[in-house]
């Protein structure tokens, strides 16, 4: 399997994050934005849609990925 590795650069007061205790999944939606996205990548656990050359959601639907974010960093909800 290869591995490719993804850094992202975000300014958090652009986004609102929404975590979903019930289902251990989180999205970061990109205040402001309406319509379809442009276009999406697909990773492991994770979707990432763009819209005008800019993120418009981070989807992590998986728990464990959401888990391991939160292990690296402090988001407060």
């Amino acid at each position: 399997m290869e591995l490719l590795e993804l850094q992202l650069k975000l300014k958090l007061d652009d986004y609102e994050i929404r975590e979903y205790p019930e289902t251990g999944t989180m999205l970061i939606v990109r205040k402001g934005m309406k319509g379809l996205p442009d276009y999406s990548v697909e990773g492991e656990g994770i979707t990432i849609e763009f819209k005008d050359g800019k993120i418009y959601t981070i989807d992590i639907y998986d728990p464990k990925v959401v888990q391991k974010l939160k292990e690296k960093f402090t988001i407060i909800l």
